[in-house]
C-alpha cells in the first residue's frame, strides 16, 4: 500500500519551498519596477528641466 502520509509531507514540503521562492520573485519584481519609475521619473525631469534652459 503507497504511504501516502509521507506522500503528502514531501509535496506540502516542496511547495511550501515553492511558495516562499515565489514571494521571494515578488518582492524582488516589486523594488525592479520601483526602481525603473524612479529612473524614468529622473530623466522626464532633467529633460524638463533642460527645456526650462534653453527657453
Amino acid at each position: 500500500m503507497p504511504d501516502y502520509k509521507a506522500m503528502y509531507f514531501h509535496l506540502a514540503g516542496q511547495m511550501s519551498i515553492a511558495i516562499e521562492a515565489l514571494e521571494g520573485l515578488v518582492a524582488i519584481t516589486e523594488r525592479l519596477k520601483k526602481a525603473q519609475q524612479t529612473t524614468e521619473d529622473m530623466y522626464i525631469s532633467c529633460d524638463e528641466d533642460d527645456n526650462e534652459e534653453n527657453t
